[in-house]
């Protein structure tokens, strides 16, 4: 059995202890969560349970094995114990988000305006529109339909190998000759129609997204296929429902318990990747974060400053300031953070804890690329995206006395200037020392610090 991760065995914990009498939530009355934009409306129960399949007959199972009527019992209450736990989840993190997002506009005005460049705003006009759309739905009408609890006989299975079972349900499980164990699956496809309206030329066409995920239920590997996001305009009513089958095992030569107590913790391990409504394009742990970089970017480029190396100024201000509103709204491992995530975790293909294409059958030919968990940390003064953490490092050196040793030599700047140089004056003035050895101290430290975030494993 795969040992399931931490930040998995938490929320296990967590849907097990709060959501044992999950129905009640249907008669609680609206709630605040955060003081803030968004509330939990009164909560949706699922109705019914899924039907118990026999996966080797196709019929419906009328078995008595315990490990099959156990699961069963709970597999409702943990499904809609994930969907309030999700619903609760995504309000505090748009909120958090939010209120985040206030207080680094704020910061954001000031700095610019102390740089004389005006007008600074943050483009809020569509911010967490779809998010909210997901939301709503979320909240008055759940995504998942599970319709049937495949029931697997895993002695049955062992007796007729080399022979593999037949029939509709027998495509989602394999038996996997190099570990020599028996493997599940699920394969999801969300479907999203509506129509957009382009509101610069007042014409609109119908939208068709499908965004196809498939996981690997015993070790959460899996895959993520999608060619385009949602509009701001998608509405609620837009998202079709996912309806699945979930194949289970179980086996007479293991203790009851046990084998229950695996099954649970695999199914809400397996829902927090399969069951995520808000990543189509933007990856769960990378939404709503990164700042304000494009509207910083379109007000300095208004600004006629007279610096020769500009791309690269134009570059590292940006992120400079961006950095500083971030550091001051939601702490530096934000950047960190972010950073590991892009460099070390996304990738458009990868759904769960790594890359499984799930080409179990003729005609399954998937194609991805895995995350690069081995990538190198380049840090080069030169390129403006390594120059961006040696001032980042100065700033947490020397915060507000090295803001001002930048800001005073860009407003004094009368002539042309070079943008490395103004950096690595100041840098100088601060630290006290050359920046010839300064620089190779910085680099150091923030490759060390960034690589104190690479994924371990």
């Amino acid at each position: 059995m795969t040992a399931m991760p931490s930040r998995i065995k938490l929320l296990f914990s967590a849907i097990v202890i709060t959501y044992l009498s999950i129905n009640s939530l249907a008669n609680e009355g609206p709630e605040v969560i955060n003081e803030g934009a968004i509330r939990l409306a009164p909560f949706v129960v699922f109705a019914g349970y899924p039907t118990l399949i026999d996966g080797l007959t196709g019929k419906q199972y009328k078995g008595p094995d315990p490990v099959v009527r156990g699961f069963n019992a709970t597999f409702k209450d943990l499904l809609v114990g994930f969907h309030e736990k999700l619903l609760r989840y995504e309000i505090q993190h748009m909120n958090l988000r939010t209120e985040a997002g206030d207080v680094m506009e704020a910061e954001l005005k000031a700095l610019t305006e102390s740089f004389g460049i005006k007008n600074f705003k943050a483009d809020r006009s569509q911010w967490l529109k779809r998010e909210r759309s997901i939301l709503h739905r979320l909240n008055t009408k759940p995504f998942f339909r599970i319709d049937a609890l495949v029931v697997w006989d895993l002695d049955r299975l062992n007796e007729m190998l080399p022979e593999m079972p037949k029939g509709k349900y027998a495509k989602n499980i394999r038996y996997n000759e190099e570990t020599k164990t028996w493997e599940r699956r699920v394969l999801t496809k969300w479907n999203v129609n509506y129509y957009h309206v382009n509101y610069d030329t007042g014409r609109g066409s119908d939208v068709r997204v499908i965004k196809e995920d498939g996981l690997n239920l015993d070790t959460n590997k899996g895959f993520h296929s999608i060619f385009r996001g949602l509009t701001e305009q998608v509405p609620p009513g837009a998202f079709q429902d996912v309806q699945i089958s979930y194949p289970m095992f179980y086996t007479r030569k293991k203790p009851t318990e046990e084998q229950i107590k695996y099954l649970q913790e695999t199914y809400v391990s397996n829902l927090f990747h399969i069951y995520d409504p808000f990543t189509w394009v933007a990856r769960r742990n990378n939404r709503f974060r990164g700042g304000f970089p494009n509207e910083l970017r379109e007000r300095l480029e208004m600004k006629r400053f007279r610096v020769g190396d500009r791309d690269w100024f134009n570059k590292v201000f940006v992120n400079f300031l961006n950095d500083i509103a971030q550091i001051k709204a939601l702490g530096v491992n934000e950047i960190y953070e972010i950073q590991a995530i892009q460099r070390w975790q996304n990738s458009k293909s990868v759904l769960g804890e790594g890359l499984d294409l799930l080409n179990w059958r003729k005609g399954e030919n998937r194609k991805g690329e895995d995350a690069d968990r081995n990538a190198k940390i380049w840090i080069n003064f030169d390129n403006p995206g390594g120059a961006r953490f040696i001032a980042l490092d100065a700033y947490m050196r020397y915060a507000d006395r090295f803001l001002d040793a930048v800001r005073t030599r860009v407003l004094n700047s009368k002539s042309g200037f070079s943008g490395k140089e103004l950096f690595k004056d100041a840098i100088e003035e601060v630290s006290g020392v050359p920046f010839e050895k300064y620089y190779p101290a910085a680099r150091k430290a923030q490759i060390q610090r960034l690589e104190s975030y690479r994924p371990k494993g």
